[in-house]
């Protein structure tokens, strides 16, 4: 049986490996891997007597020393589910097992288990449909954020939504909280005495994950008594990387991979996400620590962000369906400029002081739209290509939000985790009063906001220190390899897709990975073979779908139908783009362009396979999918 193979991912501790010389145990860590999943994938699974969802299963699944079962809940048909992401339940459609496994061992060089650094392995919920409503396949489910949540206690859900619609929906689906108990809480990246968690950090990066895979389809050909036809994965944002890692690292272990928004170049968009901060505080003289002026510059920049949509939004949407191809700038922009302010060629004529802007205020808004450089400059010029992720403009670092996309929360909120972790030191992370997200809690020094400190050349410094140590003290959590080869020869399937209104991974990097991949791999017909993309106008960041119109109606703009607490029993055609993935793996139809339709049935049109985008007529109604094209 697959169960009796065993898991061998040692990992040492060594004091050479806690200081950060982590490169001969995470080579010996990666070959216990190979292993593992070398003897997974040549293990058939012998037919066994399915199991009852009881205590039966603790003393039935014991795949390794390192796994055992937490507990073992029957969820019966008509309970309430609450999961870790929303404050809505999911009703179970039939009954569902649902089992909880630890899998050792932890982070090992934190001894202090009071510290949030402190993890005795990772967690794992697997949620098993009937024998009779099973489907025969995995769809496993990613994570978001910094992971984290119940999935060790007996007593809590760790899962998302997704996770327990997807069991509604008859497949067994495995989520695991990336080896740290904190939900969305990245304390665990610090141990207690102030060093980098190297070893939480390459659980995170990948076994997570190779875990996730392996014991759930171990407990599946248990439980079940035999193999699922096919197994998929399933993710958005941190989950997609989680998903991207392993198709780009572990193919095998999966049929086909569903990506959702994915957080790829998470230590350039991460980084560089603190850069509105370093703006402000070089060019108007204040931070998110100043709050009034924050909250001030935010309202301006949406008022902004409201011409600058109108002034690109030819249809008349709301919202931009080619967000790239906008060079809108503030500085020419009359209405833009407060009355009298002398922009580039225009005079201000907006006598609303709180939504005009100053030059400065134009000009820092321009810098921030541009994205991070060492110098503080932009380019007006740069191309439409450029903005779109497919190279890097003049002195530009990472590529930013788009014009029409909500940013608000980068001017009254600092965004400095990743510069901490770049700079492996806990000082450099903003505290609660600085920042919307979840404070590290380290007890190693009570000193934070050093980030307050930091100009335009040490905010490059720290994106490029965090890319140096990518291969070795990250576990290559960049998650941007290129090379699909092995994906490729497998005859696995990738559908990917990004919104072009995501409010927390720009999407022009997502476009720059693509474009790697094309140059790697032998063009776009080839990588077409077997990877698809789409680029979704209008969509910001969510896993169940969240619509902006800064200019429009968010109910007028189309987004795929997708499992979630409004869906939450979806027929193949209410979960659109995975729908399209199972065709591709199980039938070989390749995924074309897919109709989208807002949730007020007003608005439709196709959404394409890059490089060909959604492209309006300039004549037909802009409500109809045959005003559309994809060119």
């Amino acid at each position: 049986m697959e169960t009796s193979v065993a898991v061998n991912v040692s990992r040492g501790d060594s004091a050479e490996e806690r200081r950060g010389g982590h490169r001969s145990s995470r080579s010996a860590w990666c070959l216990g891997v190979l292993a593992l999943v070398a003897g997974c994938a040549n293990v058939a699974p012998q037919a066994t007597r399915p199991l009852s969802c009881d205590d039966g299963i603790k003393t039935a699944f014991k795949p390794d020393a390192n796994t055992s079962v937490v507990a073992v809940r029957e969820v019966k048909k008509g309970e309430q589910l609450v999961a870790v992401d929303s404050t809505s339940p999911i009703t179970a459609a039939a009954d569902i097992c649902l089992v909880k496994l630890l899998v050792g061992p932890g982070a090992t060089a934190e001894k202090d288990k009071t510290a949030r650094s402190y993890s005795e392995g990772i967690g794992i919920e697997v949620w098993l449909p009937t024998h009779a409503h099973w489907n025969e396949r995995i769809r496993n489910y990613g994570g978001g954020g910094w992971v984290g949540g119940g999935h060790r206690y007996a007593d809590k859900i760790g899962s998302k939504v997704p996770a327990i619609v997807n069991a509604n929906m008859g497949y067994a689906s495995g989520t695991t909280d990336a080896g740290q108990p904190w939900y969305q809480d990245g304390s665990f990246n610090f141990l207690s005495n102030g060093q980098l968690n190297a070893e939480a950090f390459r659980d995170f990066s990948t076994r997570a994950m190779v875990e996730q895979a392996v014991k759930t389809r171990a407990l599946v050909n248990l439980y079940y008594g035999r193999a699922p036809k096919f197994s998929y994965y399933d993710g958005h944002s941190q989950g997609g990387r989680q998903g991207m890692k392993i198709a780009q690292e572990h193919p095998e272990l999966y049929d086909g991979y569903m990506i959702a928004q994915p957080a790829l170049s998470v230590p350039s968009f991460g980084t560089t996400a603190l850069y509105p901060q370093i703006v402000m505080k070089t060019e108007l003289g204040y931070t998110a620590a100043n709050k009034p002026e924050a909250a001030a510059f935010a309202k301006k920049v949406e008022a902004v962000n409201k011409r600058a949509v109108a002034s690109c939004d030819k249809p008349g949407l709301g919202f931009l369906l080619d967000p790239f191809g906008c060079n809108y700038d503030p500085a020419r922009d009359a209405g833009a400029l407060c009355v009298g302010v002398a922009g580039n060629g225009v005079t201000g004529s907006n006598g609303d002081p709180a939504a005009c802007m100053s030059l400065k205020e134009a000009t820092a808004l321009s810098r921030i739209w541009y994205g991070a450089t060492a110098d503080g400059s932009w380019d007006p010029q740069q191309s439409a290509a450029a903005r779109s992720g497919q190279s890097l403009g003049a002195r530009q670092l990472w590529w930013t939000f788009t014009r029409g996309t909500a940013i608000g929360g980068t001017i009254t909120s600092a965004s400095a985790d990743h510069v901490a972790i770049a700079l492996q030191d806990v000082r450099y992370a903003a505290d609660a009063g600085t920042t919307s997200s979840i404070p590290f809690a380290n007890g190693s020094t009570p000193v934070r906001n050093k980030w307050l400190e930091l100009d335009y050349a040490g905010l490059a410094d720290a994106l490029r220190k965090n890319l140096a140590a990518q291969p070795t003290l990250f576990s290559r959590f960049s998650t941007d390899a290129p090379d699909l080869g092995k994906l490729r020869d497998l005859g696995r399937k990738v559908v990917v897709y990004s919104g072009l209104a995501d409010d927390a991974i720009p999407p022009a990097g997502n476009v720059a990975y693509h474009e790697r991949v094309v140059a790697r791999m032998g063009g776009h017909a080839e990588v077409q073979k077997f990877m698809r993309m789409y680029l979704l106008p209008g969509s910001a960041h969510s896993s169940q779908g969240r619509p902006y119109a800064i200019a429009g109606d968010n109910n007028a703009v189309p987004l795929p139908k997708l499992p979630g607490n409004a869906n939450q029993t979806p027929a193949r055609e209410q979960d659109q783009f995975f729908t399209a993935l199972v065709d591709w793996v199980e039938k070989g139809v390749a995924p074309g362009d897919i109709l989208l339709s807002s949730r007020d049935n007003s608005v439709s049109y196709p959404v394409c396979v890059y490089p060909k985008r959604t492209t309006w007529n300039g004549s037909g109604s802009p409500k109809l999918a045959s005003s559309y094209a994809c060119q």
